[in-house]
């Protein structure tokens, strides 16, 4: 099996050498007489690596060589001139439009035959089309006008003149069209009145009366789609700072979980009741926090809760049920039913029971913390990742510009 890897290797290192050499060999751009291959006319200059050596004066000099594009002949011009011509009587008049009748826009390109004739326009007059072929229709008679355009040919070395007419008719407009360009005329005709400090607004134009109005902006509808949107954001952000809220809080719960078990073990296992046991805690807890000498830890504020319902004479086993469906958290539930045996069955065996517990739940907080690590890991993931693209921004700024300079 190896002595057959081994071979596949060795192939495939023979066959890379064959690449190499034939792009090598594809690559060469100076024969055997000491002759630079040029490249087709119409492609761009090339740049060639070469090495000079003269006698014992010059050795392995680089010589960089930039070899321009072979030049067409007078033959290859005139085709292409040809062509050329054909291609603007292709594509200078619009769909729909020719030399006898010109209403759209029409295309003066500055290279032909791709890339090979180049192209200078000259219109006799820029009054009726504009630079960029657009149809300047005010300066159109209905009648039509005439308009010719003269190009300067080029292809290689080698010049001609191309010349042609056409007429140029006013666009046909639709209904629609004529009236507004007759409400514009009608405005422009008031504008230019001397001394006018009112602007009359037209109420007829080709017959067809009109009707003007304020424009209406709809703040009401905007402003109220705005608040739906703003109060849907906030609903969904309420939401989320709850669900985050709850699982904080059941995080919290479950980091006590295996301390609260433990007190537990400890105090019954010294002979305390578990009524009594559930009371020392919740009476230490509630002591330290009067005296700030402890954080709120949500575990033990539902300790306090459910002992004072006890105390005020709700049962142990409905309270602590009670207690359990507060916390949500499973691994509470699970300490009830624990706890629930205990008031309905006695304390034999509950103190082996906990001690279970205490070890799962040391085991169940390792694997918490573990966890919380990772989410916060996660969650600086995205400042890094937004540091590293301004980073980037930073270098690479400097290379674009100076690229497009």
């Amino acid at each position: 099996m190896q002595k057959k890897k081994c071979v596949e290797i060795a192939i495939v290192c023979v066959l890379l050498l064959f690449l190499a050499g034939y792009l090598e060999a594809s690559e060469r751009n100076i024969n055997s007489k000491n002759q630079v291959i040029r490249g087709s006319p119409g492609e761009y200059d090339q740049e060639v690596e070469l090495q000079l050596d003269a006698g014992d004066v010059v050795k392995n000099y680089d010589y960089t060589l930039m070899v321009p594009a072979a030049d067409v002949t007078k033959e290859e011009a005139d085709k292409y001139f040809d062509a050329a011509k054909e291609e603007i009587s292709k594509s200078f008049y619009a769909e729909g439009d020719d030399e006898n009748a010109v209403t759209l826009p029409v295309n003066m390109q500055t290279s032909y035959q791709n890339g090979m004739v180049k192209a200078e326009w000259i219109l006799d007059s820029y009054r009726l089309v504009d630079v960029d072929g657009v149809i300047i229709e005010e300066a159109v008679s209905q009648n039509g006008s005439l308009e010719r355009a003269t190009v300067q040919l080029t292809c290689g070395n080698y010049k001609q003149e191309y010349v042609f007419s056409f007429m140029v008719y006013p666009r046909v407009l639709s209904e629609s069209e004529k009236i507004l360009k007759g409400v514009k005329e009608a405005i422009d005709k008031d504008v230019k009145k001397e001394g006018n400090q009112l602007l009359t607004l037209p109420k007829e134009v080709n017959g067809v009366s009109l009707r003007w109005s304020e424009a209406k902006r709809h703040l009401v509808i905007k402003m109220l789609f705005f608040e739906v949107i703003v109060l849907v954001l906030l609903y969904f952000v309420r939401i989320e700072r709850e669900k985050t809220k709850r699982k904080e809080r059941q995080d919290q719960m479950m980091l006590d979980y295996s301390e609260v078990v433990s007190k537990l073990l400890i105090l019954m296992g010294a002979g305390m009741s578990l009524k009594q046991s559930w009371n020392t805690i919740s009476a230490r807890y509630s002591d330290k926090r009067k005296k700030n000498e402890a954080p709120k830890r949500f575990i033990y504020e539902e300790m306090v809760y459910t002992n004072h319902e006890i105390q005020d004479g709700e049962t142990e086993l409905v309270a602590y049920q009670k207690f359990g469906e507060r916390t949500e958290v499973g691994a509470y539930q699970r300490l009830v039913r624990i706890l629930v045996q205990n008031v309905q069955i006695g304390s034999r065996g509950i103190c082996q029971l906990l001690s279970q517990e205490a070890e799962d739940a040391m085991e169940e907080r390792k694997a918490l913390a573990k966890r919380m690590g990772e989410e916060a890991g996660t969650k600086m993931l995205f400042p890094l990742l937004l540091m590293l693209g301004i980073v980037f921004a930073i270098i690479m700024t400097p290379a674009l510009l100076a690229f497009q300079i």
